[in-house]
């Protein structure tokens, strides 16, 4: 536990975060309260966690920036099911009293970022650190799901991809080096208003690019039943075709549609970057061809057992 004890690390992780609106409660009882956001079609809820030695490495990014991706990866779930994040609890384990502080304002960076307060979570000792984040999202129409594409619907993607593991084999060979890609892994960012207006102009399916293009678009595929051919995939500045395809947490997403000017429309009216079409929707479920030639779905897996 940090120095100080619960009560106190609490307190100083409250002392950062912004003050809750009239009729909720946030950080400070058993439970948060909240009041029910006005006109939601649906409510979006998903958790995840970053464990150090496994999602970060912290000789090579601190312990900000694993707060910040902890919440990131949460809210880019939300995103690629159409929504916006909206409430979100947080749970760390193992963490010393620095450690904690540098967390915590990780944390409220990103919860600043994309709008999603920090209303509550817990504080644990343990031999492991572990920031693990719940969130709440709404959606104002159809939630966006990884089975609805269909066969003849065009494949699309937010942004080029490959930064991030790019950042990683940067920072491997030299802690001190920055620039773009060692941002895009230490500091990861949602495409919330790219889900949103993907939603909004017919995507039938969508996912976000977290452990890697090949596997999480095989992962929509078999969820739609469906077979993918890739003309060319966007390779980000720095990166190479298979950190692109295989690298992981650049966090943008991808989509089906079957009218693919709308989106091109509606990204333009919100002031987005263009999406990029890298493809179609087959009928053969066991297609994943690149260029005509297969590809493996690869990606990052947890071992389990």
């Amino acid at each position: 536990m940090p120095a100080g004890g619960e009560l106190a690390a609490l307190e100083r992780l409250a002392a950062i975060l912004p003050p809750p609106p009239p009729g909720e409660t946030w950080i400070g009882d058993d439970a948060a309260v909240l009041v029910a956001p006005p006109a939601a079609a649906a409510l979006l809820f998903a958790s995840d966690a970053v464990v150090a030695g496994v999602h970060v490495d912290l000789d090579l990014m601190s312990c900000a920036d694993a707060g910040w991706k902890a919440l990131v990866a949460n809210v880019s779930d939300v995103a690629a099911m159409g929504g916006r994040p909206w409430r979100c609890v947080a749970a760390v384990t193992g963490a010393s009293a620095a450690q904690l502080e540098q967390i915590g304002a990780g944390l409220a960076a990103a919860a600043e970022r994309f709008a999603c307060p920090l209303v509550g979570g817990d504080l644990a000792g343990g031999a492991q650190l572990v920031v693990s984040v719940a969130i709440l999202g709404v959606a104002a129409g159809r939630p966006v799901l990884r089975s609805g594409a269909r066969a003849g619907d065009t494949l699309l993607v937010t942004g080029p991809l490959g930064a991030s593991a790019a950042g990683l084999r940067e920072l491997k060979a030299d802690r001190r080096a920055g620039g773009s890609t060692v941002e895009a892994h230490r500091r990861p960012l949602a495409r919330v208003e790219e889900g949103i207006a993907a939603a909004e102009a017919g995507a039938t399916a969508m996912i976000d690019v977290s452990d890697g293009l090949g596997l999480d678009l095989h992962r929509m595929a078999v969820a739609s039943g469906v077979g993918v051919e890739l003309d060319s995939v966007p390779v980000a500045a720095g990166a190479s075709l298979d950190e692109a395809l295989a690298g992981g947490e650049d966090y943008e997403l991808v989509f089906a549609v079957p009218v693919p000017p709308a989106v091109i429309r509606r990204f333009a009216s919100a002031g987005l970057r263009a999406p990029v079409v890298i493809g179609r929707c087959v009928e053969n479920p066991a297609a994943r061809l690149l260029g005509g030639s297969p590809f493996e779905p690869r990606g990052f897996e947890h071992t389990l057992g």
